[in-house]
Order: C-alpha cells, then structure tokens, then sequence
C-alpha cells in the first residue's frame, strides 16, 4: 500500500507543477532522461537477475498472445477516431506497470514465490514489447506509414532495448558499479510519474466514455483474456496467477511517457496512466481474491 500512497503522491506533486511557471517542454525533458538514461539504468539492474526455466514459458508467453488480441479491439474501438488517439491507445492499452506497480503488488497478493515470474512476465514480455512493439507504433504514427528500415533503426538506437542485448550478453554490471546504476534507474518512476501527472488534465476536455473503455479493457478484459488462454494450457496456480494480475496492472508509465513526447493524445494518454493506476488499487485485489477462490 505505501507503493500506491508514493505513486499517488508523485502524479499529485506533477498535478501541482502545472500551476507554477514551468520550463518550456518540462515534461518531454523528463521523458527524455528517463527514456535515456532512466530506464536503461533500470535493464542493466533486473535482467541479469532472471533465470529461466520451463514453468516459467508460459509467464514470457501470453503478453505476446494478448498483444495480437488488444491490437485488434483497439483498432475496433478506435475506427471513429483521430490516428492520435488510436496511436496512445496501442502503446498504453498492451503495456503495463508490471514492475514497480507488479513487484509489490504481488508480492503483497501472491508472495515473495511469484516475484521470478513477475520479472520473466517483465523483462522478456513487457520490455521486449516496448522496444519492438512500441518502437514500430511510433514510427508507423509519426510518419504516417511504416517503414521498416525506419523501424529498425529505431529499435536498434532504442536505449531500453540496447541495454537489454548488453545485458543479456554480458550478465552482471561489476560489483563496484551497481551502487551508482541502482542510483540511475531509481530516477525512473519518480520523473516518469511527475512528468504524467503535469501532463494529467482532470476535468478537462477528455472523452470521458472512450476513456472508461480503455480502462475496462486494460484492467478487466485483458486479465481475463489472460486467465482464459493460461487455463486453457493447463498451467500450475502460483505461474497463472501471477501473470494475470500482471496483465491487469495499469498502463505502463514509460508507455505513457513515449505517447506524450510523441504527441499521441498527451492528455488521453496522461489520464490512462494516472486514473489506472487509481482504479487498479480496486481492480487487483478483487481479480487476486477472485482466483484464489476458483483455486
């Protein structure tokens, strides 16, 4: 719960920034270190720290069997919209918060046993999808076609999917330089959450309804997606439930991030991140209590 009580306290500290004389581009200069530098730091930290093995396949899975799935209802969903808002809604709906809202969240609802899964489901699904995904939906949207070689190019300079590479290949940074890349990828959330949060309009000129749907679809439908497929294979109760919850965790904050910098409906954007992570202190706990009951 203090995880939340911080995380509402950061969005509140951006809401709050929005009423003093700002630097011009405040919030892209924090997307920027965080996407640089933030972020990256954070790669070079977790992956090193995952070991796989067959149980945990179906954990790196099924974001990749949701993806295909949440592409095509949100392009259904967003047929009477601007490309704008259907581009935020393709990186914020499949992308969620699945390590610092995940890690503690699961630990709290399933136990310090389900924290490996949360960092295969993580690193191998959610960041994986960032760089491949979410590079491919910024480059078909902000030039309005896609093109491979552009693609391409932005996955390989991409900074979150370099770092992984170097990480996978090379495994732990030094001992004596962990202290300070933990210091870097500690800057992550705090910068990305202000930053949504000045970006946030609450009141505003938000399509309310579209905004309800796309909450319900990240927060209920995909977890439940989830279950279904997982069950369907017959996987055990601890992996299953483990990736479900981090299916239905709110959109992911660096998702966010990139929609806003790349001007894809900023305030639409700003508002799935900071009202899901709001909805979900209800959401998760409910779907946790709901499985734990069927089990």
């Amino acid at each position: 719960m203090e995880q939340f009580i911080f995380i509402i306290a950061l969005l509140l500290i951006g809401m709050a920034l929005q009423k003093l004389d700002a630097p011009v581009d405040f919030s892209k200069s924090l997307n920027f270190f965080v996407i640089y530098v933030s972020l990256p730091a954070t790669v070079l930290i977790q992956v090193p720290k995952i070991h796989l093995d067959l149980s945990a396949l179906s954990v790196i899975l099924i974001p990749w069997l949701l993806l295909p799935i949440m592409v095509y209802i949100v392009m259904a969903m967003t047929k009477n919209h601007s490309s704008q808002v259907r581009a935020a809604l393709l990186l914020v709906i499949p992308l969620g918060n699945t390590s610092f809202v995940g890690i503690p969240v699961i630990q709290a609802l399933l136990g310090a046993d389900a924290i490996p899964y949360v960092l295969m489901y993580d690193q191998f699904g959610t960041f994986l999808i960032l760089s491949l995904y979410g590079s491919a939906v910024i480059a078909r949207y902000e030039t309005g076609t896609i093109h491979r070689r552009l693609i391409v190019k932005k996955l390989l300079l991409f900074p979150p999917f370099v770092f992984l590479v170097f990480a996978l290949i090379f495994g732990e940074m030094p001992h004596s330089t962990q202290p300070y890349i933990q210091l870097l990828a500690s800057t992550l959330v705090p910068l990305a959450l202000v930053s949504v949060g000045y970006s946030m309009r609450l009141g505003g000129a938000l399509d309310y309804p579209l905004l309800s749907k796309a909450l319900m679809l990240k927060l209920i439908v995909m977890p439940l997606f989830a279950f279904g497929i997982l069950f369907t294979m017959g996987v055990e109760p601890l992996a299953l439930q483990t990736a479900v919850l981090e299916s239905g965790m709110p959109s992911m904050i660096t998702a966010g991030a990139l929609a806003i910098a790349s001007g894809f409906a900023p305030e639409l954007s700003a508002a799935l991140v900071g009202y899901g992570i709001i909805v979900s202190l209800v959401t998760l706990p409910l779907i946790a209590h709901f499985m734990k009951i069927f089990f």
